[in-house]
């Protein structure tokens, strides 16, 4: 089985040169709890949580409206899949940074987004279990 036998939500992303407030906004509009960054090649570059924002910008005490998404990023992205790719081989790597969330690429861009909720659904499925 393959990350485009599951079923993806689409992405929350901004890009670099964001202004942290803006991007704050989008995660709270959107009921998001992390937005991905992407570059002009709309790769992903960079995820920022609202731990983050609160870790990076709000404990120090630094002006929002001055920072720009890639001052806050947690970057690289350790973990991105391909669309093409094995779900058996995804799950090992989400497993192995923790991780409950996955950007999902398509043609060296953002596609999607793999969540950890339906990666197990299809894992429960492949073992026999509902």
């Amino acid at each position: 089985m393959q990350v485009k036998d599951c079923t993806l939500i689409k992405p929350l992303f901004c890009k670099r040169q964001m202004n942290v407030v803006e991007a704050a906004k989008l995660l709270r509009d959107n009921k998001q709890r992390r937005i991905i960054v992407i570059d002009e090649k709309e790769f992903p570059v960079g995820i920022i949580s609202t731990t983050d924002m609160n870790n990076r910008v709000v404990a120090e005490n630094k002006d929002a409206s001055m920072l720009k998404a890639e001052d806050i990023m947690a970057s690289p992205v350790y973990l991105i899949c391909d669309y093409d790719d094995n779900l058996d081989e995804v799950f090992s790597k989400m497993i192995h940074h923790e991780s409950f969330f996955c950007p999902v690429i398509k043609d060296k861009k953002l596609y999607g987004v793999l969540t950890y909720g339906e990666l197990i659904k299809h894992v429960n499925k492949k073992n026999g279990n509902s």
